[in-house]
């Protein structure tokens, strides 16, 4: 039996194949070796009935997950998955590698980014990754992120400069306060998770001018600050992949063709295209 993983800093999807081809899929927290270790990762696995009932019949995973850029982050992703499913040949890679599996063309150029809880990009030539930007985290950038988006969300919140019926929202609803938001920001791990499911706020008002414009202008400066430092992308396609591509795909597809980058695909999650890119591959 084989797995594939594809982890982003809030939740990770697991899809179990077996030898006759059916696909069982599973989800856990999601698994970053920024911030968790070896022993984390099997204790969280442990936690779910479906991985428990097959790790001792899988013989092969691939995984791909954020921050998986570097050996020294992937070994720890290997530990505890190897510790977990002790008879398993493990595979770590990065979740911009797994992003340009899942959307991109073999042999045809495209950027694909990554737009969930952080953000990543990266330009691929039609065989590899030839370029990378961004990557670094929520708190030196992540631009248009869920990341990005909660801390404007909660800077303008604390700042009282939201729309009267959002402020209220956050503070009668939510029950939102100033030591509470606080305290898991700077005091508690995740906090890049923590920040990014206010986003859900922009969902709920969506329509106001504040959150159109917001969202304009955190897509904006990501296209500035990434897209539009790729070569040719005003020819070949750039695809997105993530909750917040996904949720709020009219907006980017604006902001995008008014830099006259050339709007690709936008999917929520690429487990579909890493199952079938692996099937094809094998």
């Amino acid at each position: 039996m084989v797995i594939i993983c594809e982890s982003g800093s809030t939740k990770a999807d697991w899809a179990i194949i077996e030898n006759e081809g059916n696909i069982t899929h599973t989800e856990t927290i999601g698994i970053n070796p920024l911030f968790h270790d070896a022993s984390f990762i099997v204790h969280e696995l442990a936690k779910n009935h479906v991985l428990n009932s097959v790790k001792n019949d899988i013989t092969t995973i691939n995984y791909y997950g954020t921050s998986c850029s570097a050996e020294v982050r992937n070994k720890i992703i290997r530990d505890g998955l190897s510790t977990f499913f002790n008879k398993a040949t493990i595979a770590v890679a990065h979740d911009l590698d797994g992003a340009v599996f899942a959307v991109a063309k073999k042999g045809l150029p495209a950027i694909v980014n990554i737009l969930g809880t952080g953000s990543n990009s990266c330009y691929y030539d039609g065989n590899g990754i030839t370029q990378q930007i961004g990557g670094n985290g929520f708190i030196i950038s992540d631009e248009a992120s869920g990341a990005y988006f909660g801390k404007v969300l909660i800077g303008d919140y604390l700042n009282q400069l939201l729309p009267t019926n959002m402020q209220q929202y956050l503070k009668e609803e939510l029950r939102l306060t100033r030591d509470e938001l606080l305290d898991n920001i700077y005091k508690k791990p995740n906090a890049n998770v923590y920040l990014s499911k206010f986003t859900k706020v922009f969902t709920q008002f969506k329509d106001q001018e504040y959150v159109q414009k917001t969202l304009t202008e955190g897509f904006g400066i990501f296209a500035t600050k990434h897209v539009c430092r790729f070569p040719n992308y005003e020819e070949i396609p750039t695809h997105f992949i993530g909750s917040i591509a996904f949720h709020f795909k009219e907006i980017l597809k604006e902001v995008c063709e008014s830099k006259l980058i050339h709007f690709g695909n936008v999917i929520q999650k690429p487990m579909d295209g890493l199952i079938q890119y692996h099937f094809h591959k094998n």
